[in-house]
């Protein structure tokens, strides 16, 4: 009785390892957070690579339950003329809030390449818009109040604005190469995503997993016989 029961605990383990092996990790992106586009205006946010005026929009968000945001999403344009130019790269930073308003630097990314321009057609002033977005690991707290902000390195002209949003709490700035803040009238449109793992079977695993219960109990009967 107990060299069967040994068997049988042998059986259970082998299993256990068998189907640990045949359920890899997924990793998915997972919106936490989003603001989006209403494409009624623009606000200038910009490096101008070219020495003229520089510019930095905000908006804040906060986050109901703690986690890293693992990437970023935001939609912007051009104007001043309407016409596209050339990012080189992006400074995607976040910082501390300070009585309603960007405080504290707390992280900044430096992002290269145009941070995979898209266009999304045209807003309500005929500007061009286009999608962006980068990955990134910021800590963010639990109700915790953040302000981000995007940053192009472009030559002037064209100018870039971040696009409008209608969604929030009405509440961003900008801050003009003097620094000098201005509060906006609308938010800025932007999301925020965390990356989850779940576990998805493969086909090769479940083969693997039914293969080595067939050799387990054929060995097992082979050695009862014995």
């Amino acid at each position: 009785m107990a060299h069967c029961r040994k068997h049988r605990r042998a059986l259970i383990a082998l299993s256990a390892l068998l189907l640990v092996l045949a359920v890899p990790g997924w990793a998915s992106q997972v919106l936490v957070y989003s603001q989006g586009p209403d494409y009624l205006n623009l606000y200038a946010s910009q490096n101008d690579i070219s020495g003229g005026a520089n510019f930095t929009s905000y908006d804040n968000f906060t986050l109901a339950s703690a986690t890293t945001i693992t990437s970023v999403g935001w939609t912007g344009g051009y104007f001043n003329p309407q016409t596209p130019g050339s990012i080189t790269s992006w400074a995607v930073a976040f910082y501390a809030n300070n009585a309603g308003q960007p405080g504290a630097l707390l992280s900044s990314f430096p992002i290269s390449g145009n941070g995979g321009e898209t266009s999304v057609g045209v807003d309500s002033l005929g500007d061009p818009v286009y999608a962006y977005g980068a990955a990134i690991s910021f800590a963010a707290g639990a109700g915790t109040e953040y302000w981000l902000s995007v940053v192009p390195s472009i030559a002037f002209p064209p100018e870039w604005g971040w696009t409008s949003s209608s969604t929030g709490d009405g509440v961003s700035y900008t801050d003009d190469a003097f620094g000098n803040r201005t509060q906006n009238s609308s938010d800025l449109a932007f999301s925020l995503y965390e990356t989850q793992t779940k576990t998805v079977p493969e086909p090769g695993g479940l083969l693997l997993m039914g293969t080595g219960f067939v050799g387990i109990a054929a060995g097992l009967r082979r050695k009862f016989r014995a």
